[in-house]
């Protein structure tokens, strides 16, 4: 099952586009047939970044079973470029990630999820193809791995790391390029089951 969002067109001009003062993250998917082709069909092909049906720009749905991952996806497409939701399925059905993009840009957040537990795995958060503000993955458990922060695409304030255990195993910041603080660790021993042999 698709999911659509019909909200106000936008336009890339290059620069930071906000809202009341927040980034703008609206994707106008209203021109899109919920038609679906699988990635195979003929007459279908990928080039440049864009799909074709026939020679020309397809609008549409694309599925495709990504057999390497073991995934299956659906893809929004508008005029040959990613724009709306892109889902993708583990073999059990459930739902493994969800993205959106506009103009063929990863936009908003991007959420993914462990199959086993349904918790979330990961939430990144992107403007115009670049990461933006804070980035978290957890652990299938439900605790947090990490939490890093970005500012065009680029680590920026606090970035923290646990461990299984929860100990923390990352605590630094990063201010114009510059880290301070505990970067990286070693471990001296091995461990198993986060417990010292």
């Amino acid at each position: 099952m698709l999911c659509y969002i019909g909200i106000s067109a936008c336009t890339n001009t290059g620069e930071m586009e906000t809202l009341g003062g927040e980034l703008n993250y609206k994707v106008d998917t209203s021109g899109i047939p919920r038609d679906t082709i699988d990635f195979n069909a003929p007459g279908l092909s990928y080039k440049n970044g864009y799909y074709y049906l026939s020679g020309e720009k397809y609008s549409g749905i694309v599925h495709k079973n990504q057999i390497g991952f073991n995934i299956v996806t659906y893809s929004s497409i508008y005029l040959g470029m990613l724009h709306g939701s892109y889902r993708s399925y583990y073999p059990s059905g459930k739902l493994f990630e969800i993205r959106m993009y506009r103009n063929n840009l990863s936009v908003g957040k991007q959420l993914g999820y462990w199959e086993e537990t349904g918790n979330l795995k990961f939430e990144y958060n992107y403007y115009n193809d670049k990461k933006e503000g804070e980035q978290k993955s957890w652990y299938a458990d439900g605790s947090l791995a990490y939490t890093y922060h970005y500012k065009d695409d680029k680590q920026e304030g606090l970035q923290q790391a646990w461990r299984k255990n929860g100990s923390l195993y990352r605590n630094f910041e990063v201010h114009n390029g510059t880290r301070y603080g505990l970067q990286k660790t070693t471990i001296c021993y091995e461990l198993e089951d986060e417990k010292i042999k």
